[in-house]
């Protein structure tokens, strides 16, 4: 492990470490929102899991974007695993979920166009290959025994590491797809403050979007089973991060110290993954020459609800159709980009102790609103007042709330009677 080639990325003082976030304070203008959007691809007949090889793979699908699309291929060895393109970047999850991020945008009527125009091209090349294309938490009927795993060397490295930590992980690696949202902050306090606000919120926004009860071809009995497994990944990595973030003083720094002792998963040398889940980051530095590059691969195995790197990422949300998507983007730039809506939601949850915050989180995965259904309508509510004109994108989410209703409660409130335990009529209710 000392073949390091560039010196200047030695890192000589764990300054450094907290002043990647310092460095990455932007100014107010310069705040933009991002939607990272998975999807989850069935096979049209079956709605078996698609997997990453064969004609109707993964690989042939990212192959034929290129066919629409100027992209750069992304690849590990020989291996196709994602394009960069001018619209956004497009990558694969463990079990062939796939991603489009779109690019950074002030206003969400350009999230809502890039998604809907990719939506079109990936429906089309869906119709070529037999593959149907699901805005929904969790593959719905194939489990993670029998979907094949992309040919990427990280998630080697996890898949066998996190077994051990979590008997749900391989069910949140293979099977589970997600939307995120990541927002700019412009100094340390506001990267605090946004952080802990998104944190203390981040149980209600779980509920409001809960949109997998159903898994291996039937009602699991819970609203949100992509939500259960991430409470049995890794406790380690994931979770609030902290009881001291709901405190006063907590810093860059702070947050430098919980990364500093979590187990590691891997570092990169000359293009290899290095298995390293023996020792901290701490531990690490002691005995080896640690490099800047070497920090940020460990800061993105870091999964909490919600993540600090080079901006804030909220990440504890089903997959959603587009509608809904645009609804979790848009609560999420409604309340964290004002003041005056941070307080406000702050003021909804100050008072929970730390027991009382994981045992929500703990509880919405199975409950869904049923103990916070208030809480929601309010958030819902304060950010539409900030939003003004962009509050339309709230509709979808105003709508279920005002029956006290998520997305996986009108799963299950028809899967025993219209859909009569059908899985292709969830299959057409959840498609791009």
């Amino acid at each position: 492990m000392e073949q390091i080639l560039d010196k200047s990325d030695y890192i000589t003082d764990k300054a450094q470490l907290s002043d990647y976030f310092y460095g990455s304070c932007k100014n107010r203008s310069d705040f933009r929102i991002g939607i990272e959007f998975e999807r989850i691809g069935v096979d049209a007949k079956t709605f078996h899991a698609v997997g990453y090889s064969g004609k109707n793979g993964m690989a042939s699908f990212l192959g034929r974007i290129k066919l629409y699309s100027e992209c750069e291929d992304i690849l590990e060895g020989e291996k196709l695993l994602g394009l960069k393109c001018p619209e956004g970047d497009i990558t694969l999850e463990p079990g062939c979920q796939f991603e489009y991020s779109t690019r950074p945008f002030a206003l969400l009527k350009d999230h809502e166009a890039a998604i809907l125009e990719f939506n079109k091209k990936a429906r089309a090349i869906g119709d070529e290959t037999g593959i149907t294309w699901l805005g929904y938490g969790i593959q719905p009927l194939t489990t993670f025994e029998n979907i094949e795993m992309i040919p990427k060397e990280r998630y080697k490295i996890m898949k066998n590491y996190l077994p051990k930590k979590g008997n749900h992980s391989p069910v949140m690696m293979m099977e589970t797809a997600g939307v995120q949202a990541s927002i700019d902050y412009g100094s340390e306090g506001d990267a605090m403050k946004k952080l802990r606000v998104a944190l203390g919120i981040s149980p209600v926004i779980t509920a409001m979007f809960s949109n997998s009860p159903v898994r291996g071809g039937r009602l699991t009995g819970y609203k949100s089973y992509r939500a259960l497994s991430w409470l049995n990944t890794d406790n380690d990595r994931c979770g609030l991060v902290s009881r001291k973030i709901f405190e006063e003083g907590f810093g860059f720094d702070d947050y430098a110290q919980i990364l500093l002792d979590m187990p590691m998963l891997f570092i990169q040398r000359d293009n290899n993954l290095i298995d390293m889940t023996s020792m901290t980051f701490r531990a690490y530095m002691k005995k080896y020459r640690a490099t800047m590059s070497d920090w940020m691969l460990h800061i993105s195995t870091f999964f909490p609800d919600v993540r600090l790197k080079n901006l804030i990422e909220v990440r504890n949300c089903d997959s959603q159709k587009p509608d809904m998507a645009l609804a979790f983007s848009a609560l999420v730039k409604g309340i964290l980009y004002n003041e005056d809506a941070m307080d406000a939601a702050w003021d909804l949850v100050r008072d929970f102790s730390w027991e009382k915050r994981n045992e929500l989180r703990k509880s919405v995965p199975e409950r869904g609103l049923a103990e916070i259904a208030g809480i929601a309508k309010e958030l819902v509510a304060i950010a539409g007042v900030s939003l003004c004109g962009e509050a339309v994108y709230l509709e979808k989410l105003k709508e279920l709330l005002s029956d006290n209703k998520t997305p996986a409660d009108v799963i299950i409130m028809n899967w025993g009677s219209d859909w009569k335990k059908e899985l292709k009529n969830l299959i057409h209710h959840t498609s791009l």
